[in-house]
């Protein structure tokens, strides 16, 4: 039988017995390397920042009083996913042997591997999938456009057509699905993954460029001033990471030597991880508007005093407000939303008053009651012009 399907093909060949099976390793918990402690420290330092982003994204959610949507469903199932991806690559690791070269390992070791790599394949695109799919939908929630919403849709079924693709190219490529471990099963054919994977992988950086380009149009068309724009830009362009990880996915994946597939592979499994690690990651990003909003409060609302020789100079902000029918209350009162936010025919005008009085004395020996005192007051006033709707 003619083997073209390189990976497995070191089960059987002659580098095989190039070290002596007694001194290859005989343990079930196989000894870390460099390279394999580079898989475990990296699922661990991605683990934590995902979970953190992740938990960051849903208390937003609740700050801002929005409804659990679709998307936030999909970014939850593509978070578990991805843990089941680390979880994966750590058994790789310390069951199947990744890290070492073939020789060091027995042929049950091989075998144990090429099973979880199997089953990783299969973690691995449900999971980056889900989280492509989830930040379309985001985009779609965000922008209104009907243009925009019918590319959006077309990039949707284009990413839901790459996740299916990868998944059956897994499922199919070897018959019957034994081959995958065993490449001496009875009557069963593989056909080249090598390219195969490869043509995926071009498919999905192509993929990736389409949701990173989806919206830059309408972002241009904000009536913003252009600081906002280019912040907001850099906001939604932070997802050109991805695009990067997934670059360095696919040359480590052509640069696999599949005579030794157990060391050469380590590459090609970090950045896949941290491919899916950073989208989840980015995709939260544009939503994580509250917490910034947030923090920035909690800092301008608390008073601010300088003490200096004979001077005390307080900063303190009061707003006030004038309500008319259709006004929509803001979450923060930041200059952006009076600008940005849905005002109808509402007008803001910021007015600031600066008293200067004399300190009260609290105390008869107070020795600091001749200081004066300056307050700096900011006052906001919302109005509407009147005959305009």
């Amino acid at each position: 039988m003619s083997v073209v399907y390189a990976r497995l093909s070191i089960i059987g060949s002659s580098d095989e017995f190039a070290t002596p099976v007694a001194d290859r390793i005989q343990t079930n918990l196989v000894p870390l390397t460099s390279e394999g402690s580079k898989i475990i420290a990296s699922g661990v330092v991605l683990f934590f920042l995902t979970a953190l982003w992740t938990a960051l994204r849903f208390w937003s959610l609740r700050r801002s009083g929005r409804a659990f949507m679709v998307d936030d469903g999909l970014n939850l199932g593509a978070v578990v996913l991805f843990y089941g991806l680390i979880a994966i690559e750590f058994s790789m690791v310390l069951a199947g042997g990744l890290g070492h070269h073939i020789g060091e390992l027995q042929d049950w070791h091989v075998v144990r591997l090429m099973k979880i790599i199997y089953a990783g394949q299969f973690l691995y695109a449900a999971s980056l999938g889900l989280i492509k799919i989830s930040a379309i939908l985001v985009l779609i929630r965000i922008f209104f456009d009907h243009r925009f919403k019918l590319a959006a849709i077309a990039t949707l079924v284009f990413t839901v057509i790459w996740m299916v693709v990868s998944m059956l190219i897994e499922f199919l490529i070897c018959q019957p699905i034994e081959m995958n471990w065993h490449i001496r099963t009875p009557g069963g054919t593989c056909g080249d993954q090598r390219t195969a994977f490869a043509a995926l992988s071009v498919i999905n950086i192509i993929n990736q460029l389409m949701i990173l380009a989806l919206p830059l149009p309408m972002i241009l068309k904000l009536q913003m001033e252009w600081r906002y724009k280019i912040v907001t830009i850099c906001v939604f362009s932070i997802g050109i990471l991805t695009l990067i990880f997934g670059a360095i996915h696919l040359s480590t994946i052509i640069q696999i030597d599949f005579a030794d597939v157990p060391y050469t592979i380590v590459h090609a499994t970090l950045y896949g991880t941290c491919e899916a690690g950073v989208a989840i990651i980015v995709s939260s990003c544009p939503l994580l508007r509250p917490v910034f909003d947030t923090v920035l409060s909690m800092r301008s609302c608390r008073d601010t005093t300088w003490r200096g020789k004979g001077t005390i100079l307080t900063l303190s902000r009061t707003r006030k407000s004038t309500k008319s029918s259709g006004f929509t209350r803001m979450g923060t009162e930041s200059r952006e939303e009076l600008e940005l936010g849905n005002m109808g025919a509402h007008r803001a005008k910021r007015d600031t008053f600066i008293t200067v009085g004399k300190r009260p004395t609290f105390r008869d020996d107070d020795d600091n009651s001749s200081l004066q005192k300056i307050v700096v007051t900011s006052e906001t006033i919302v109005s509407r012009v009147k005959g305009e709707l």
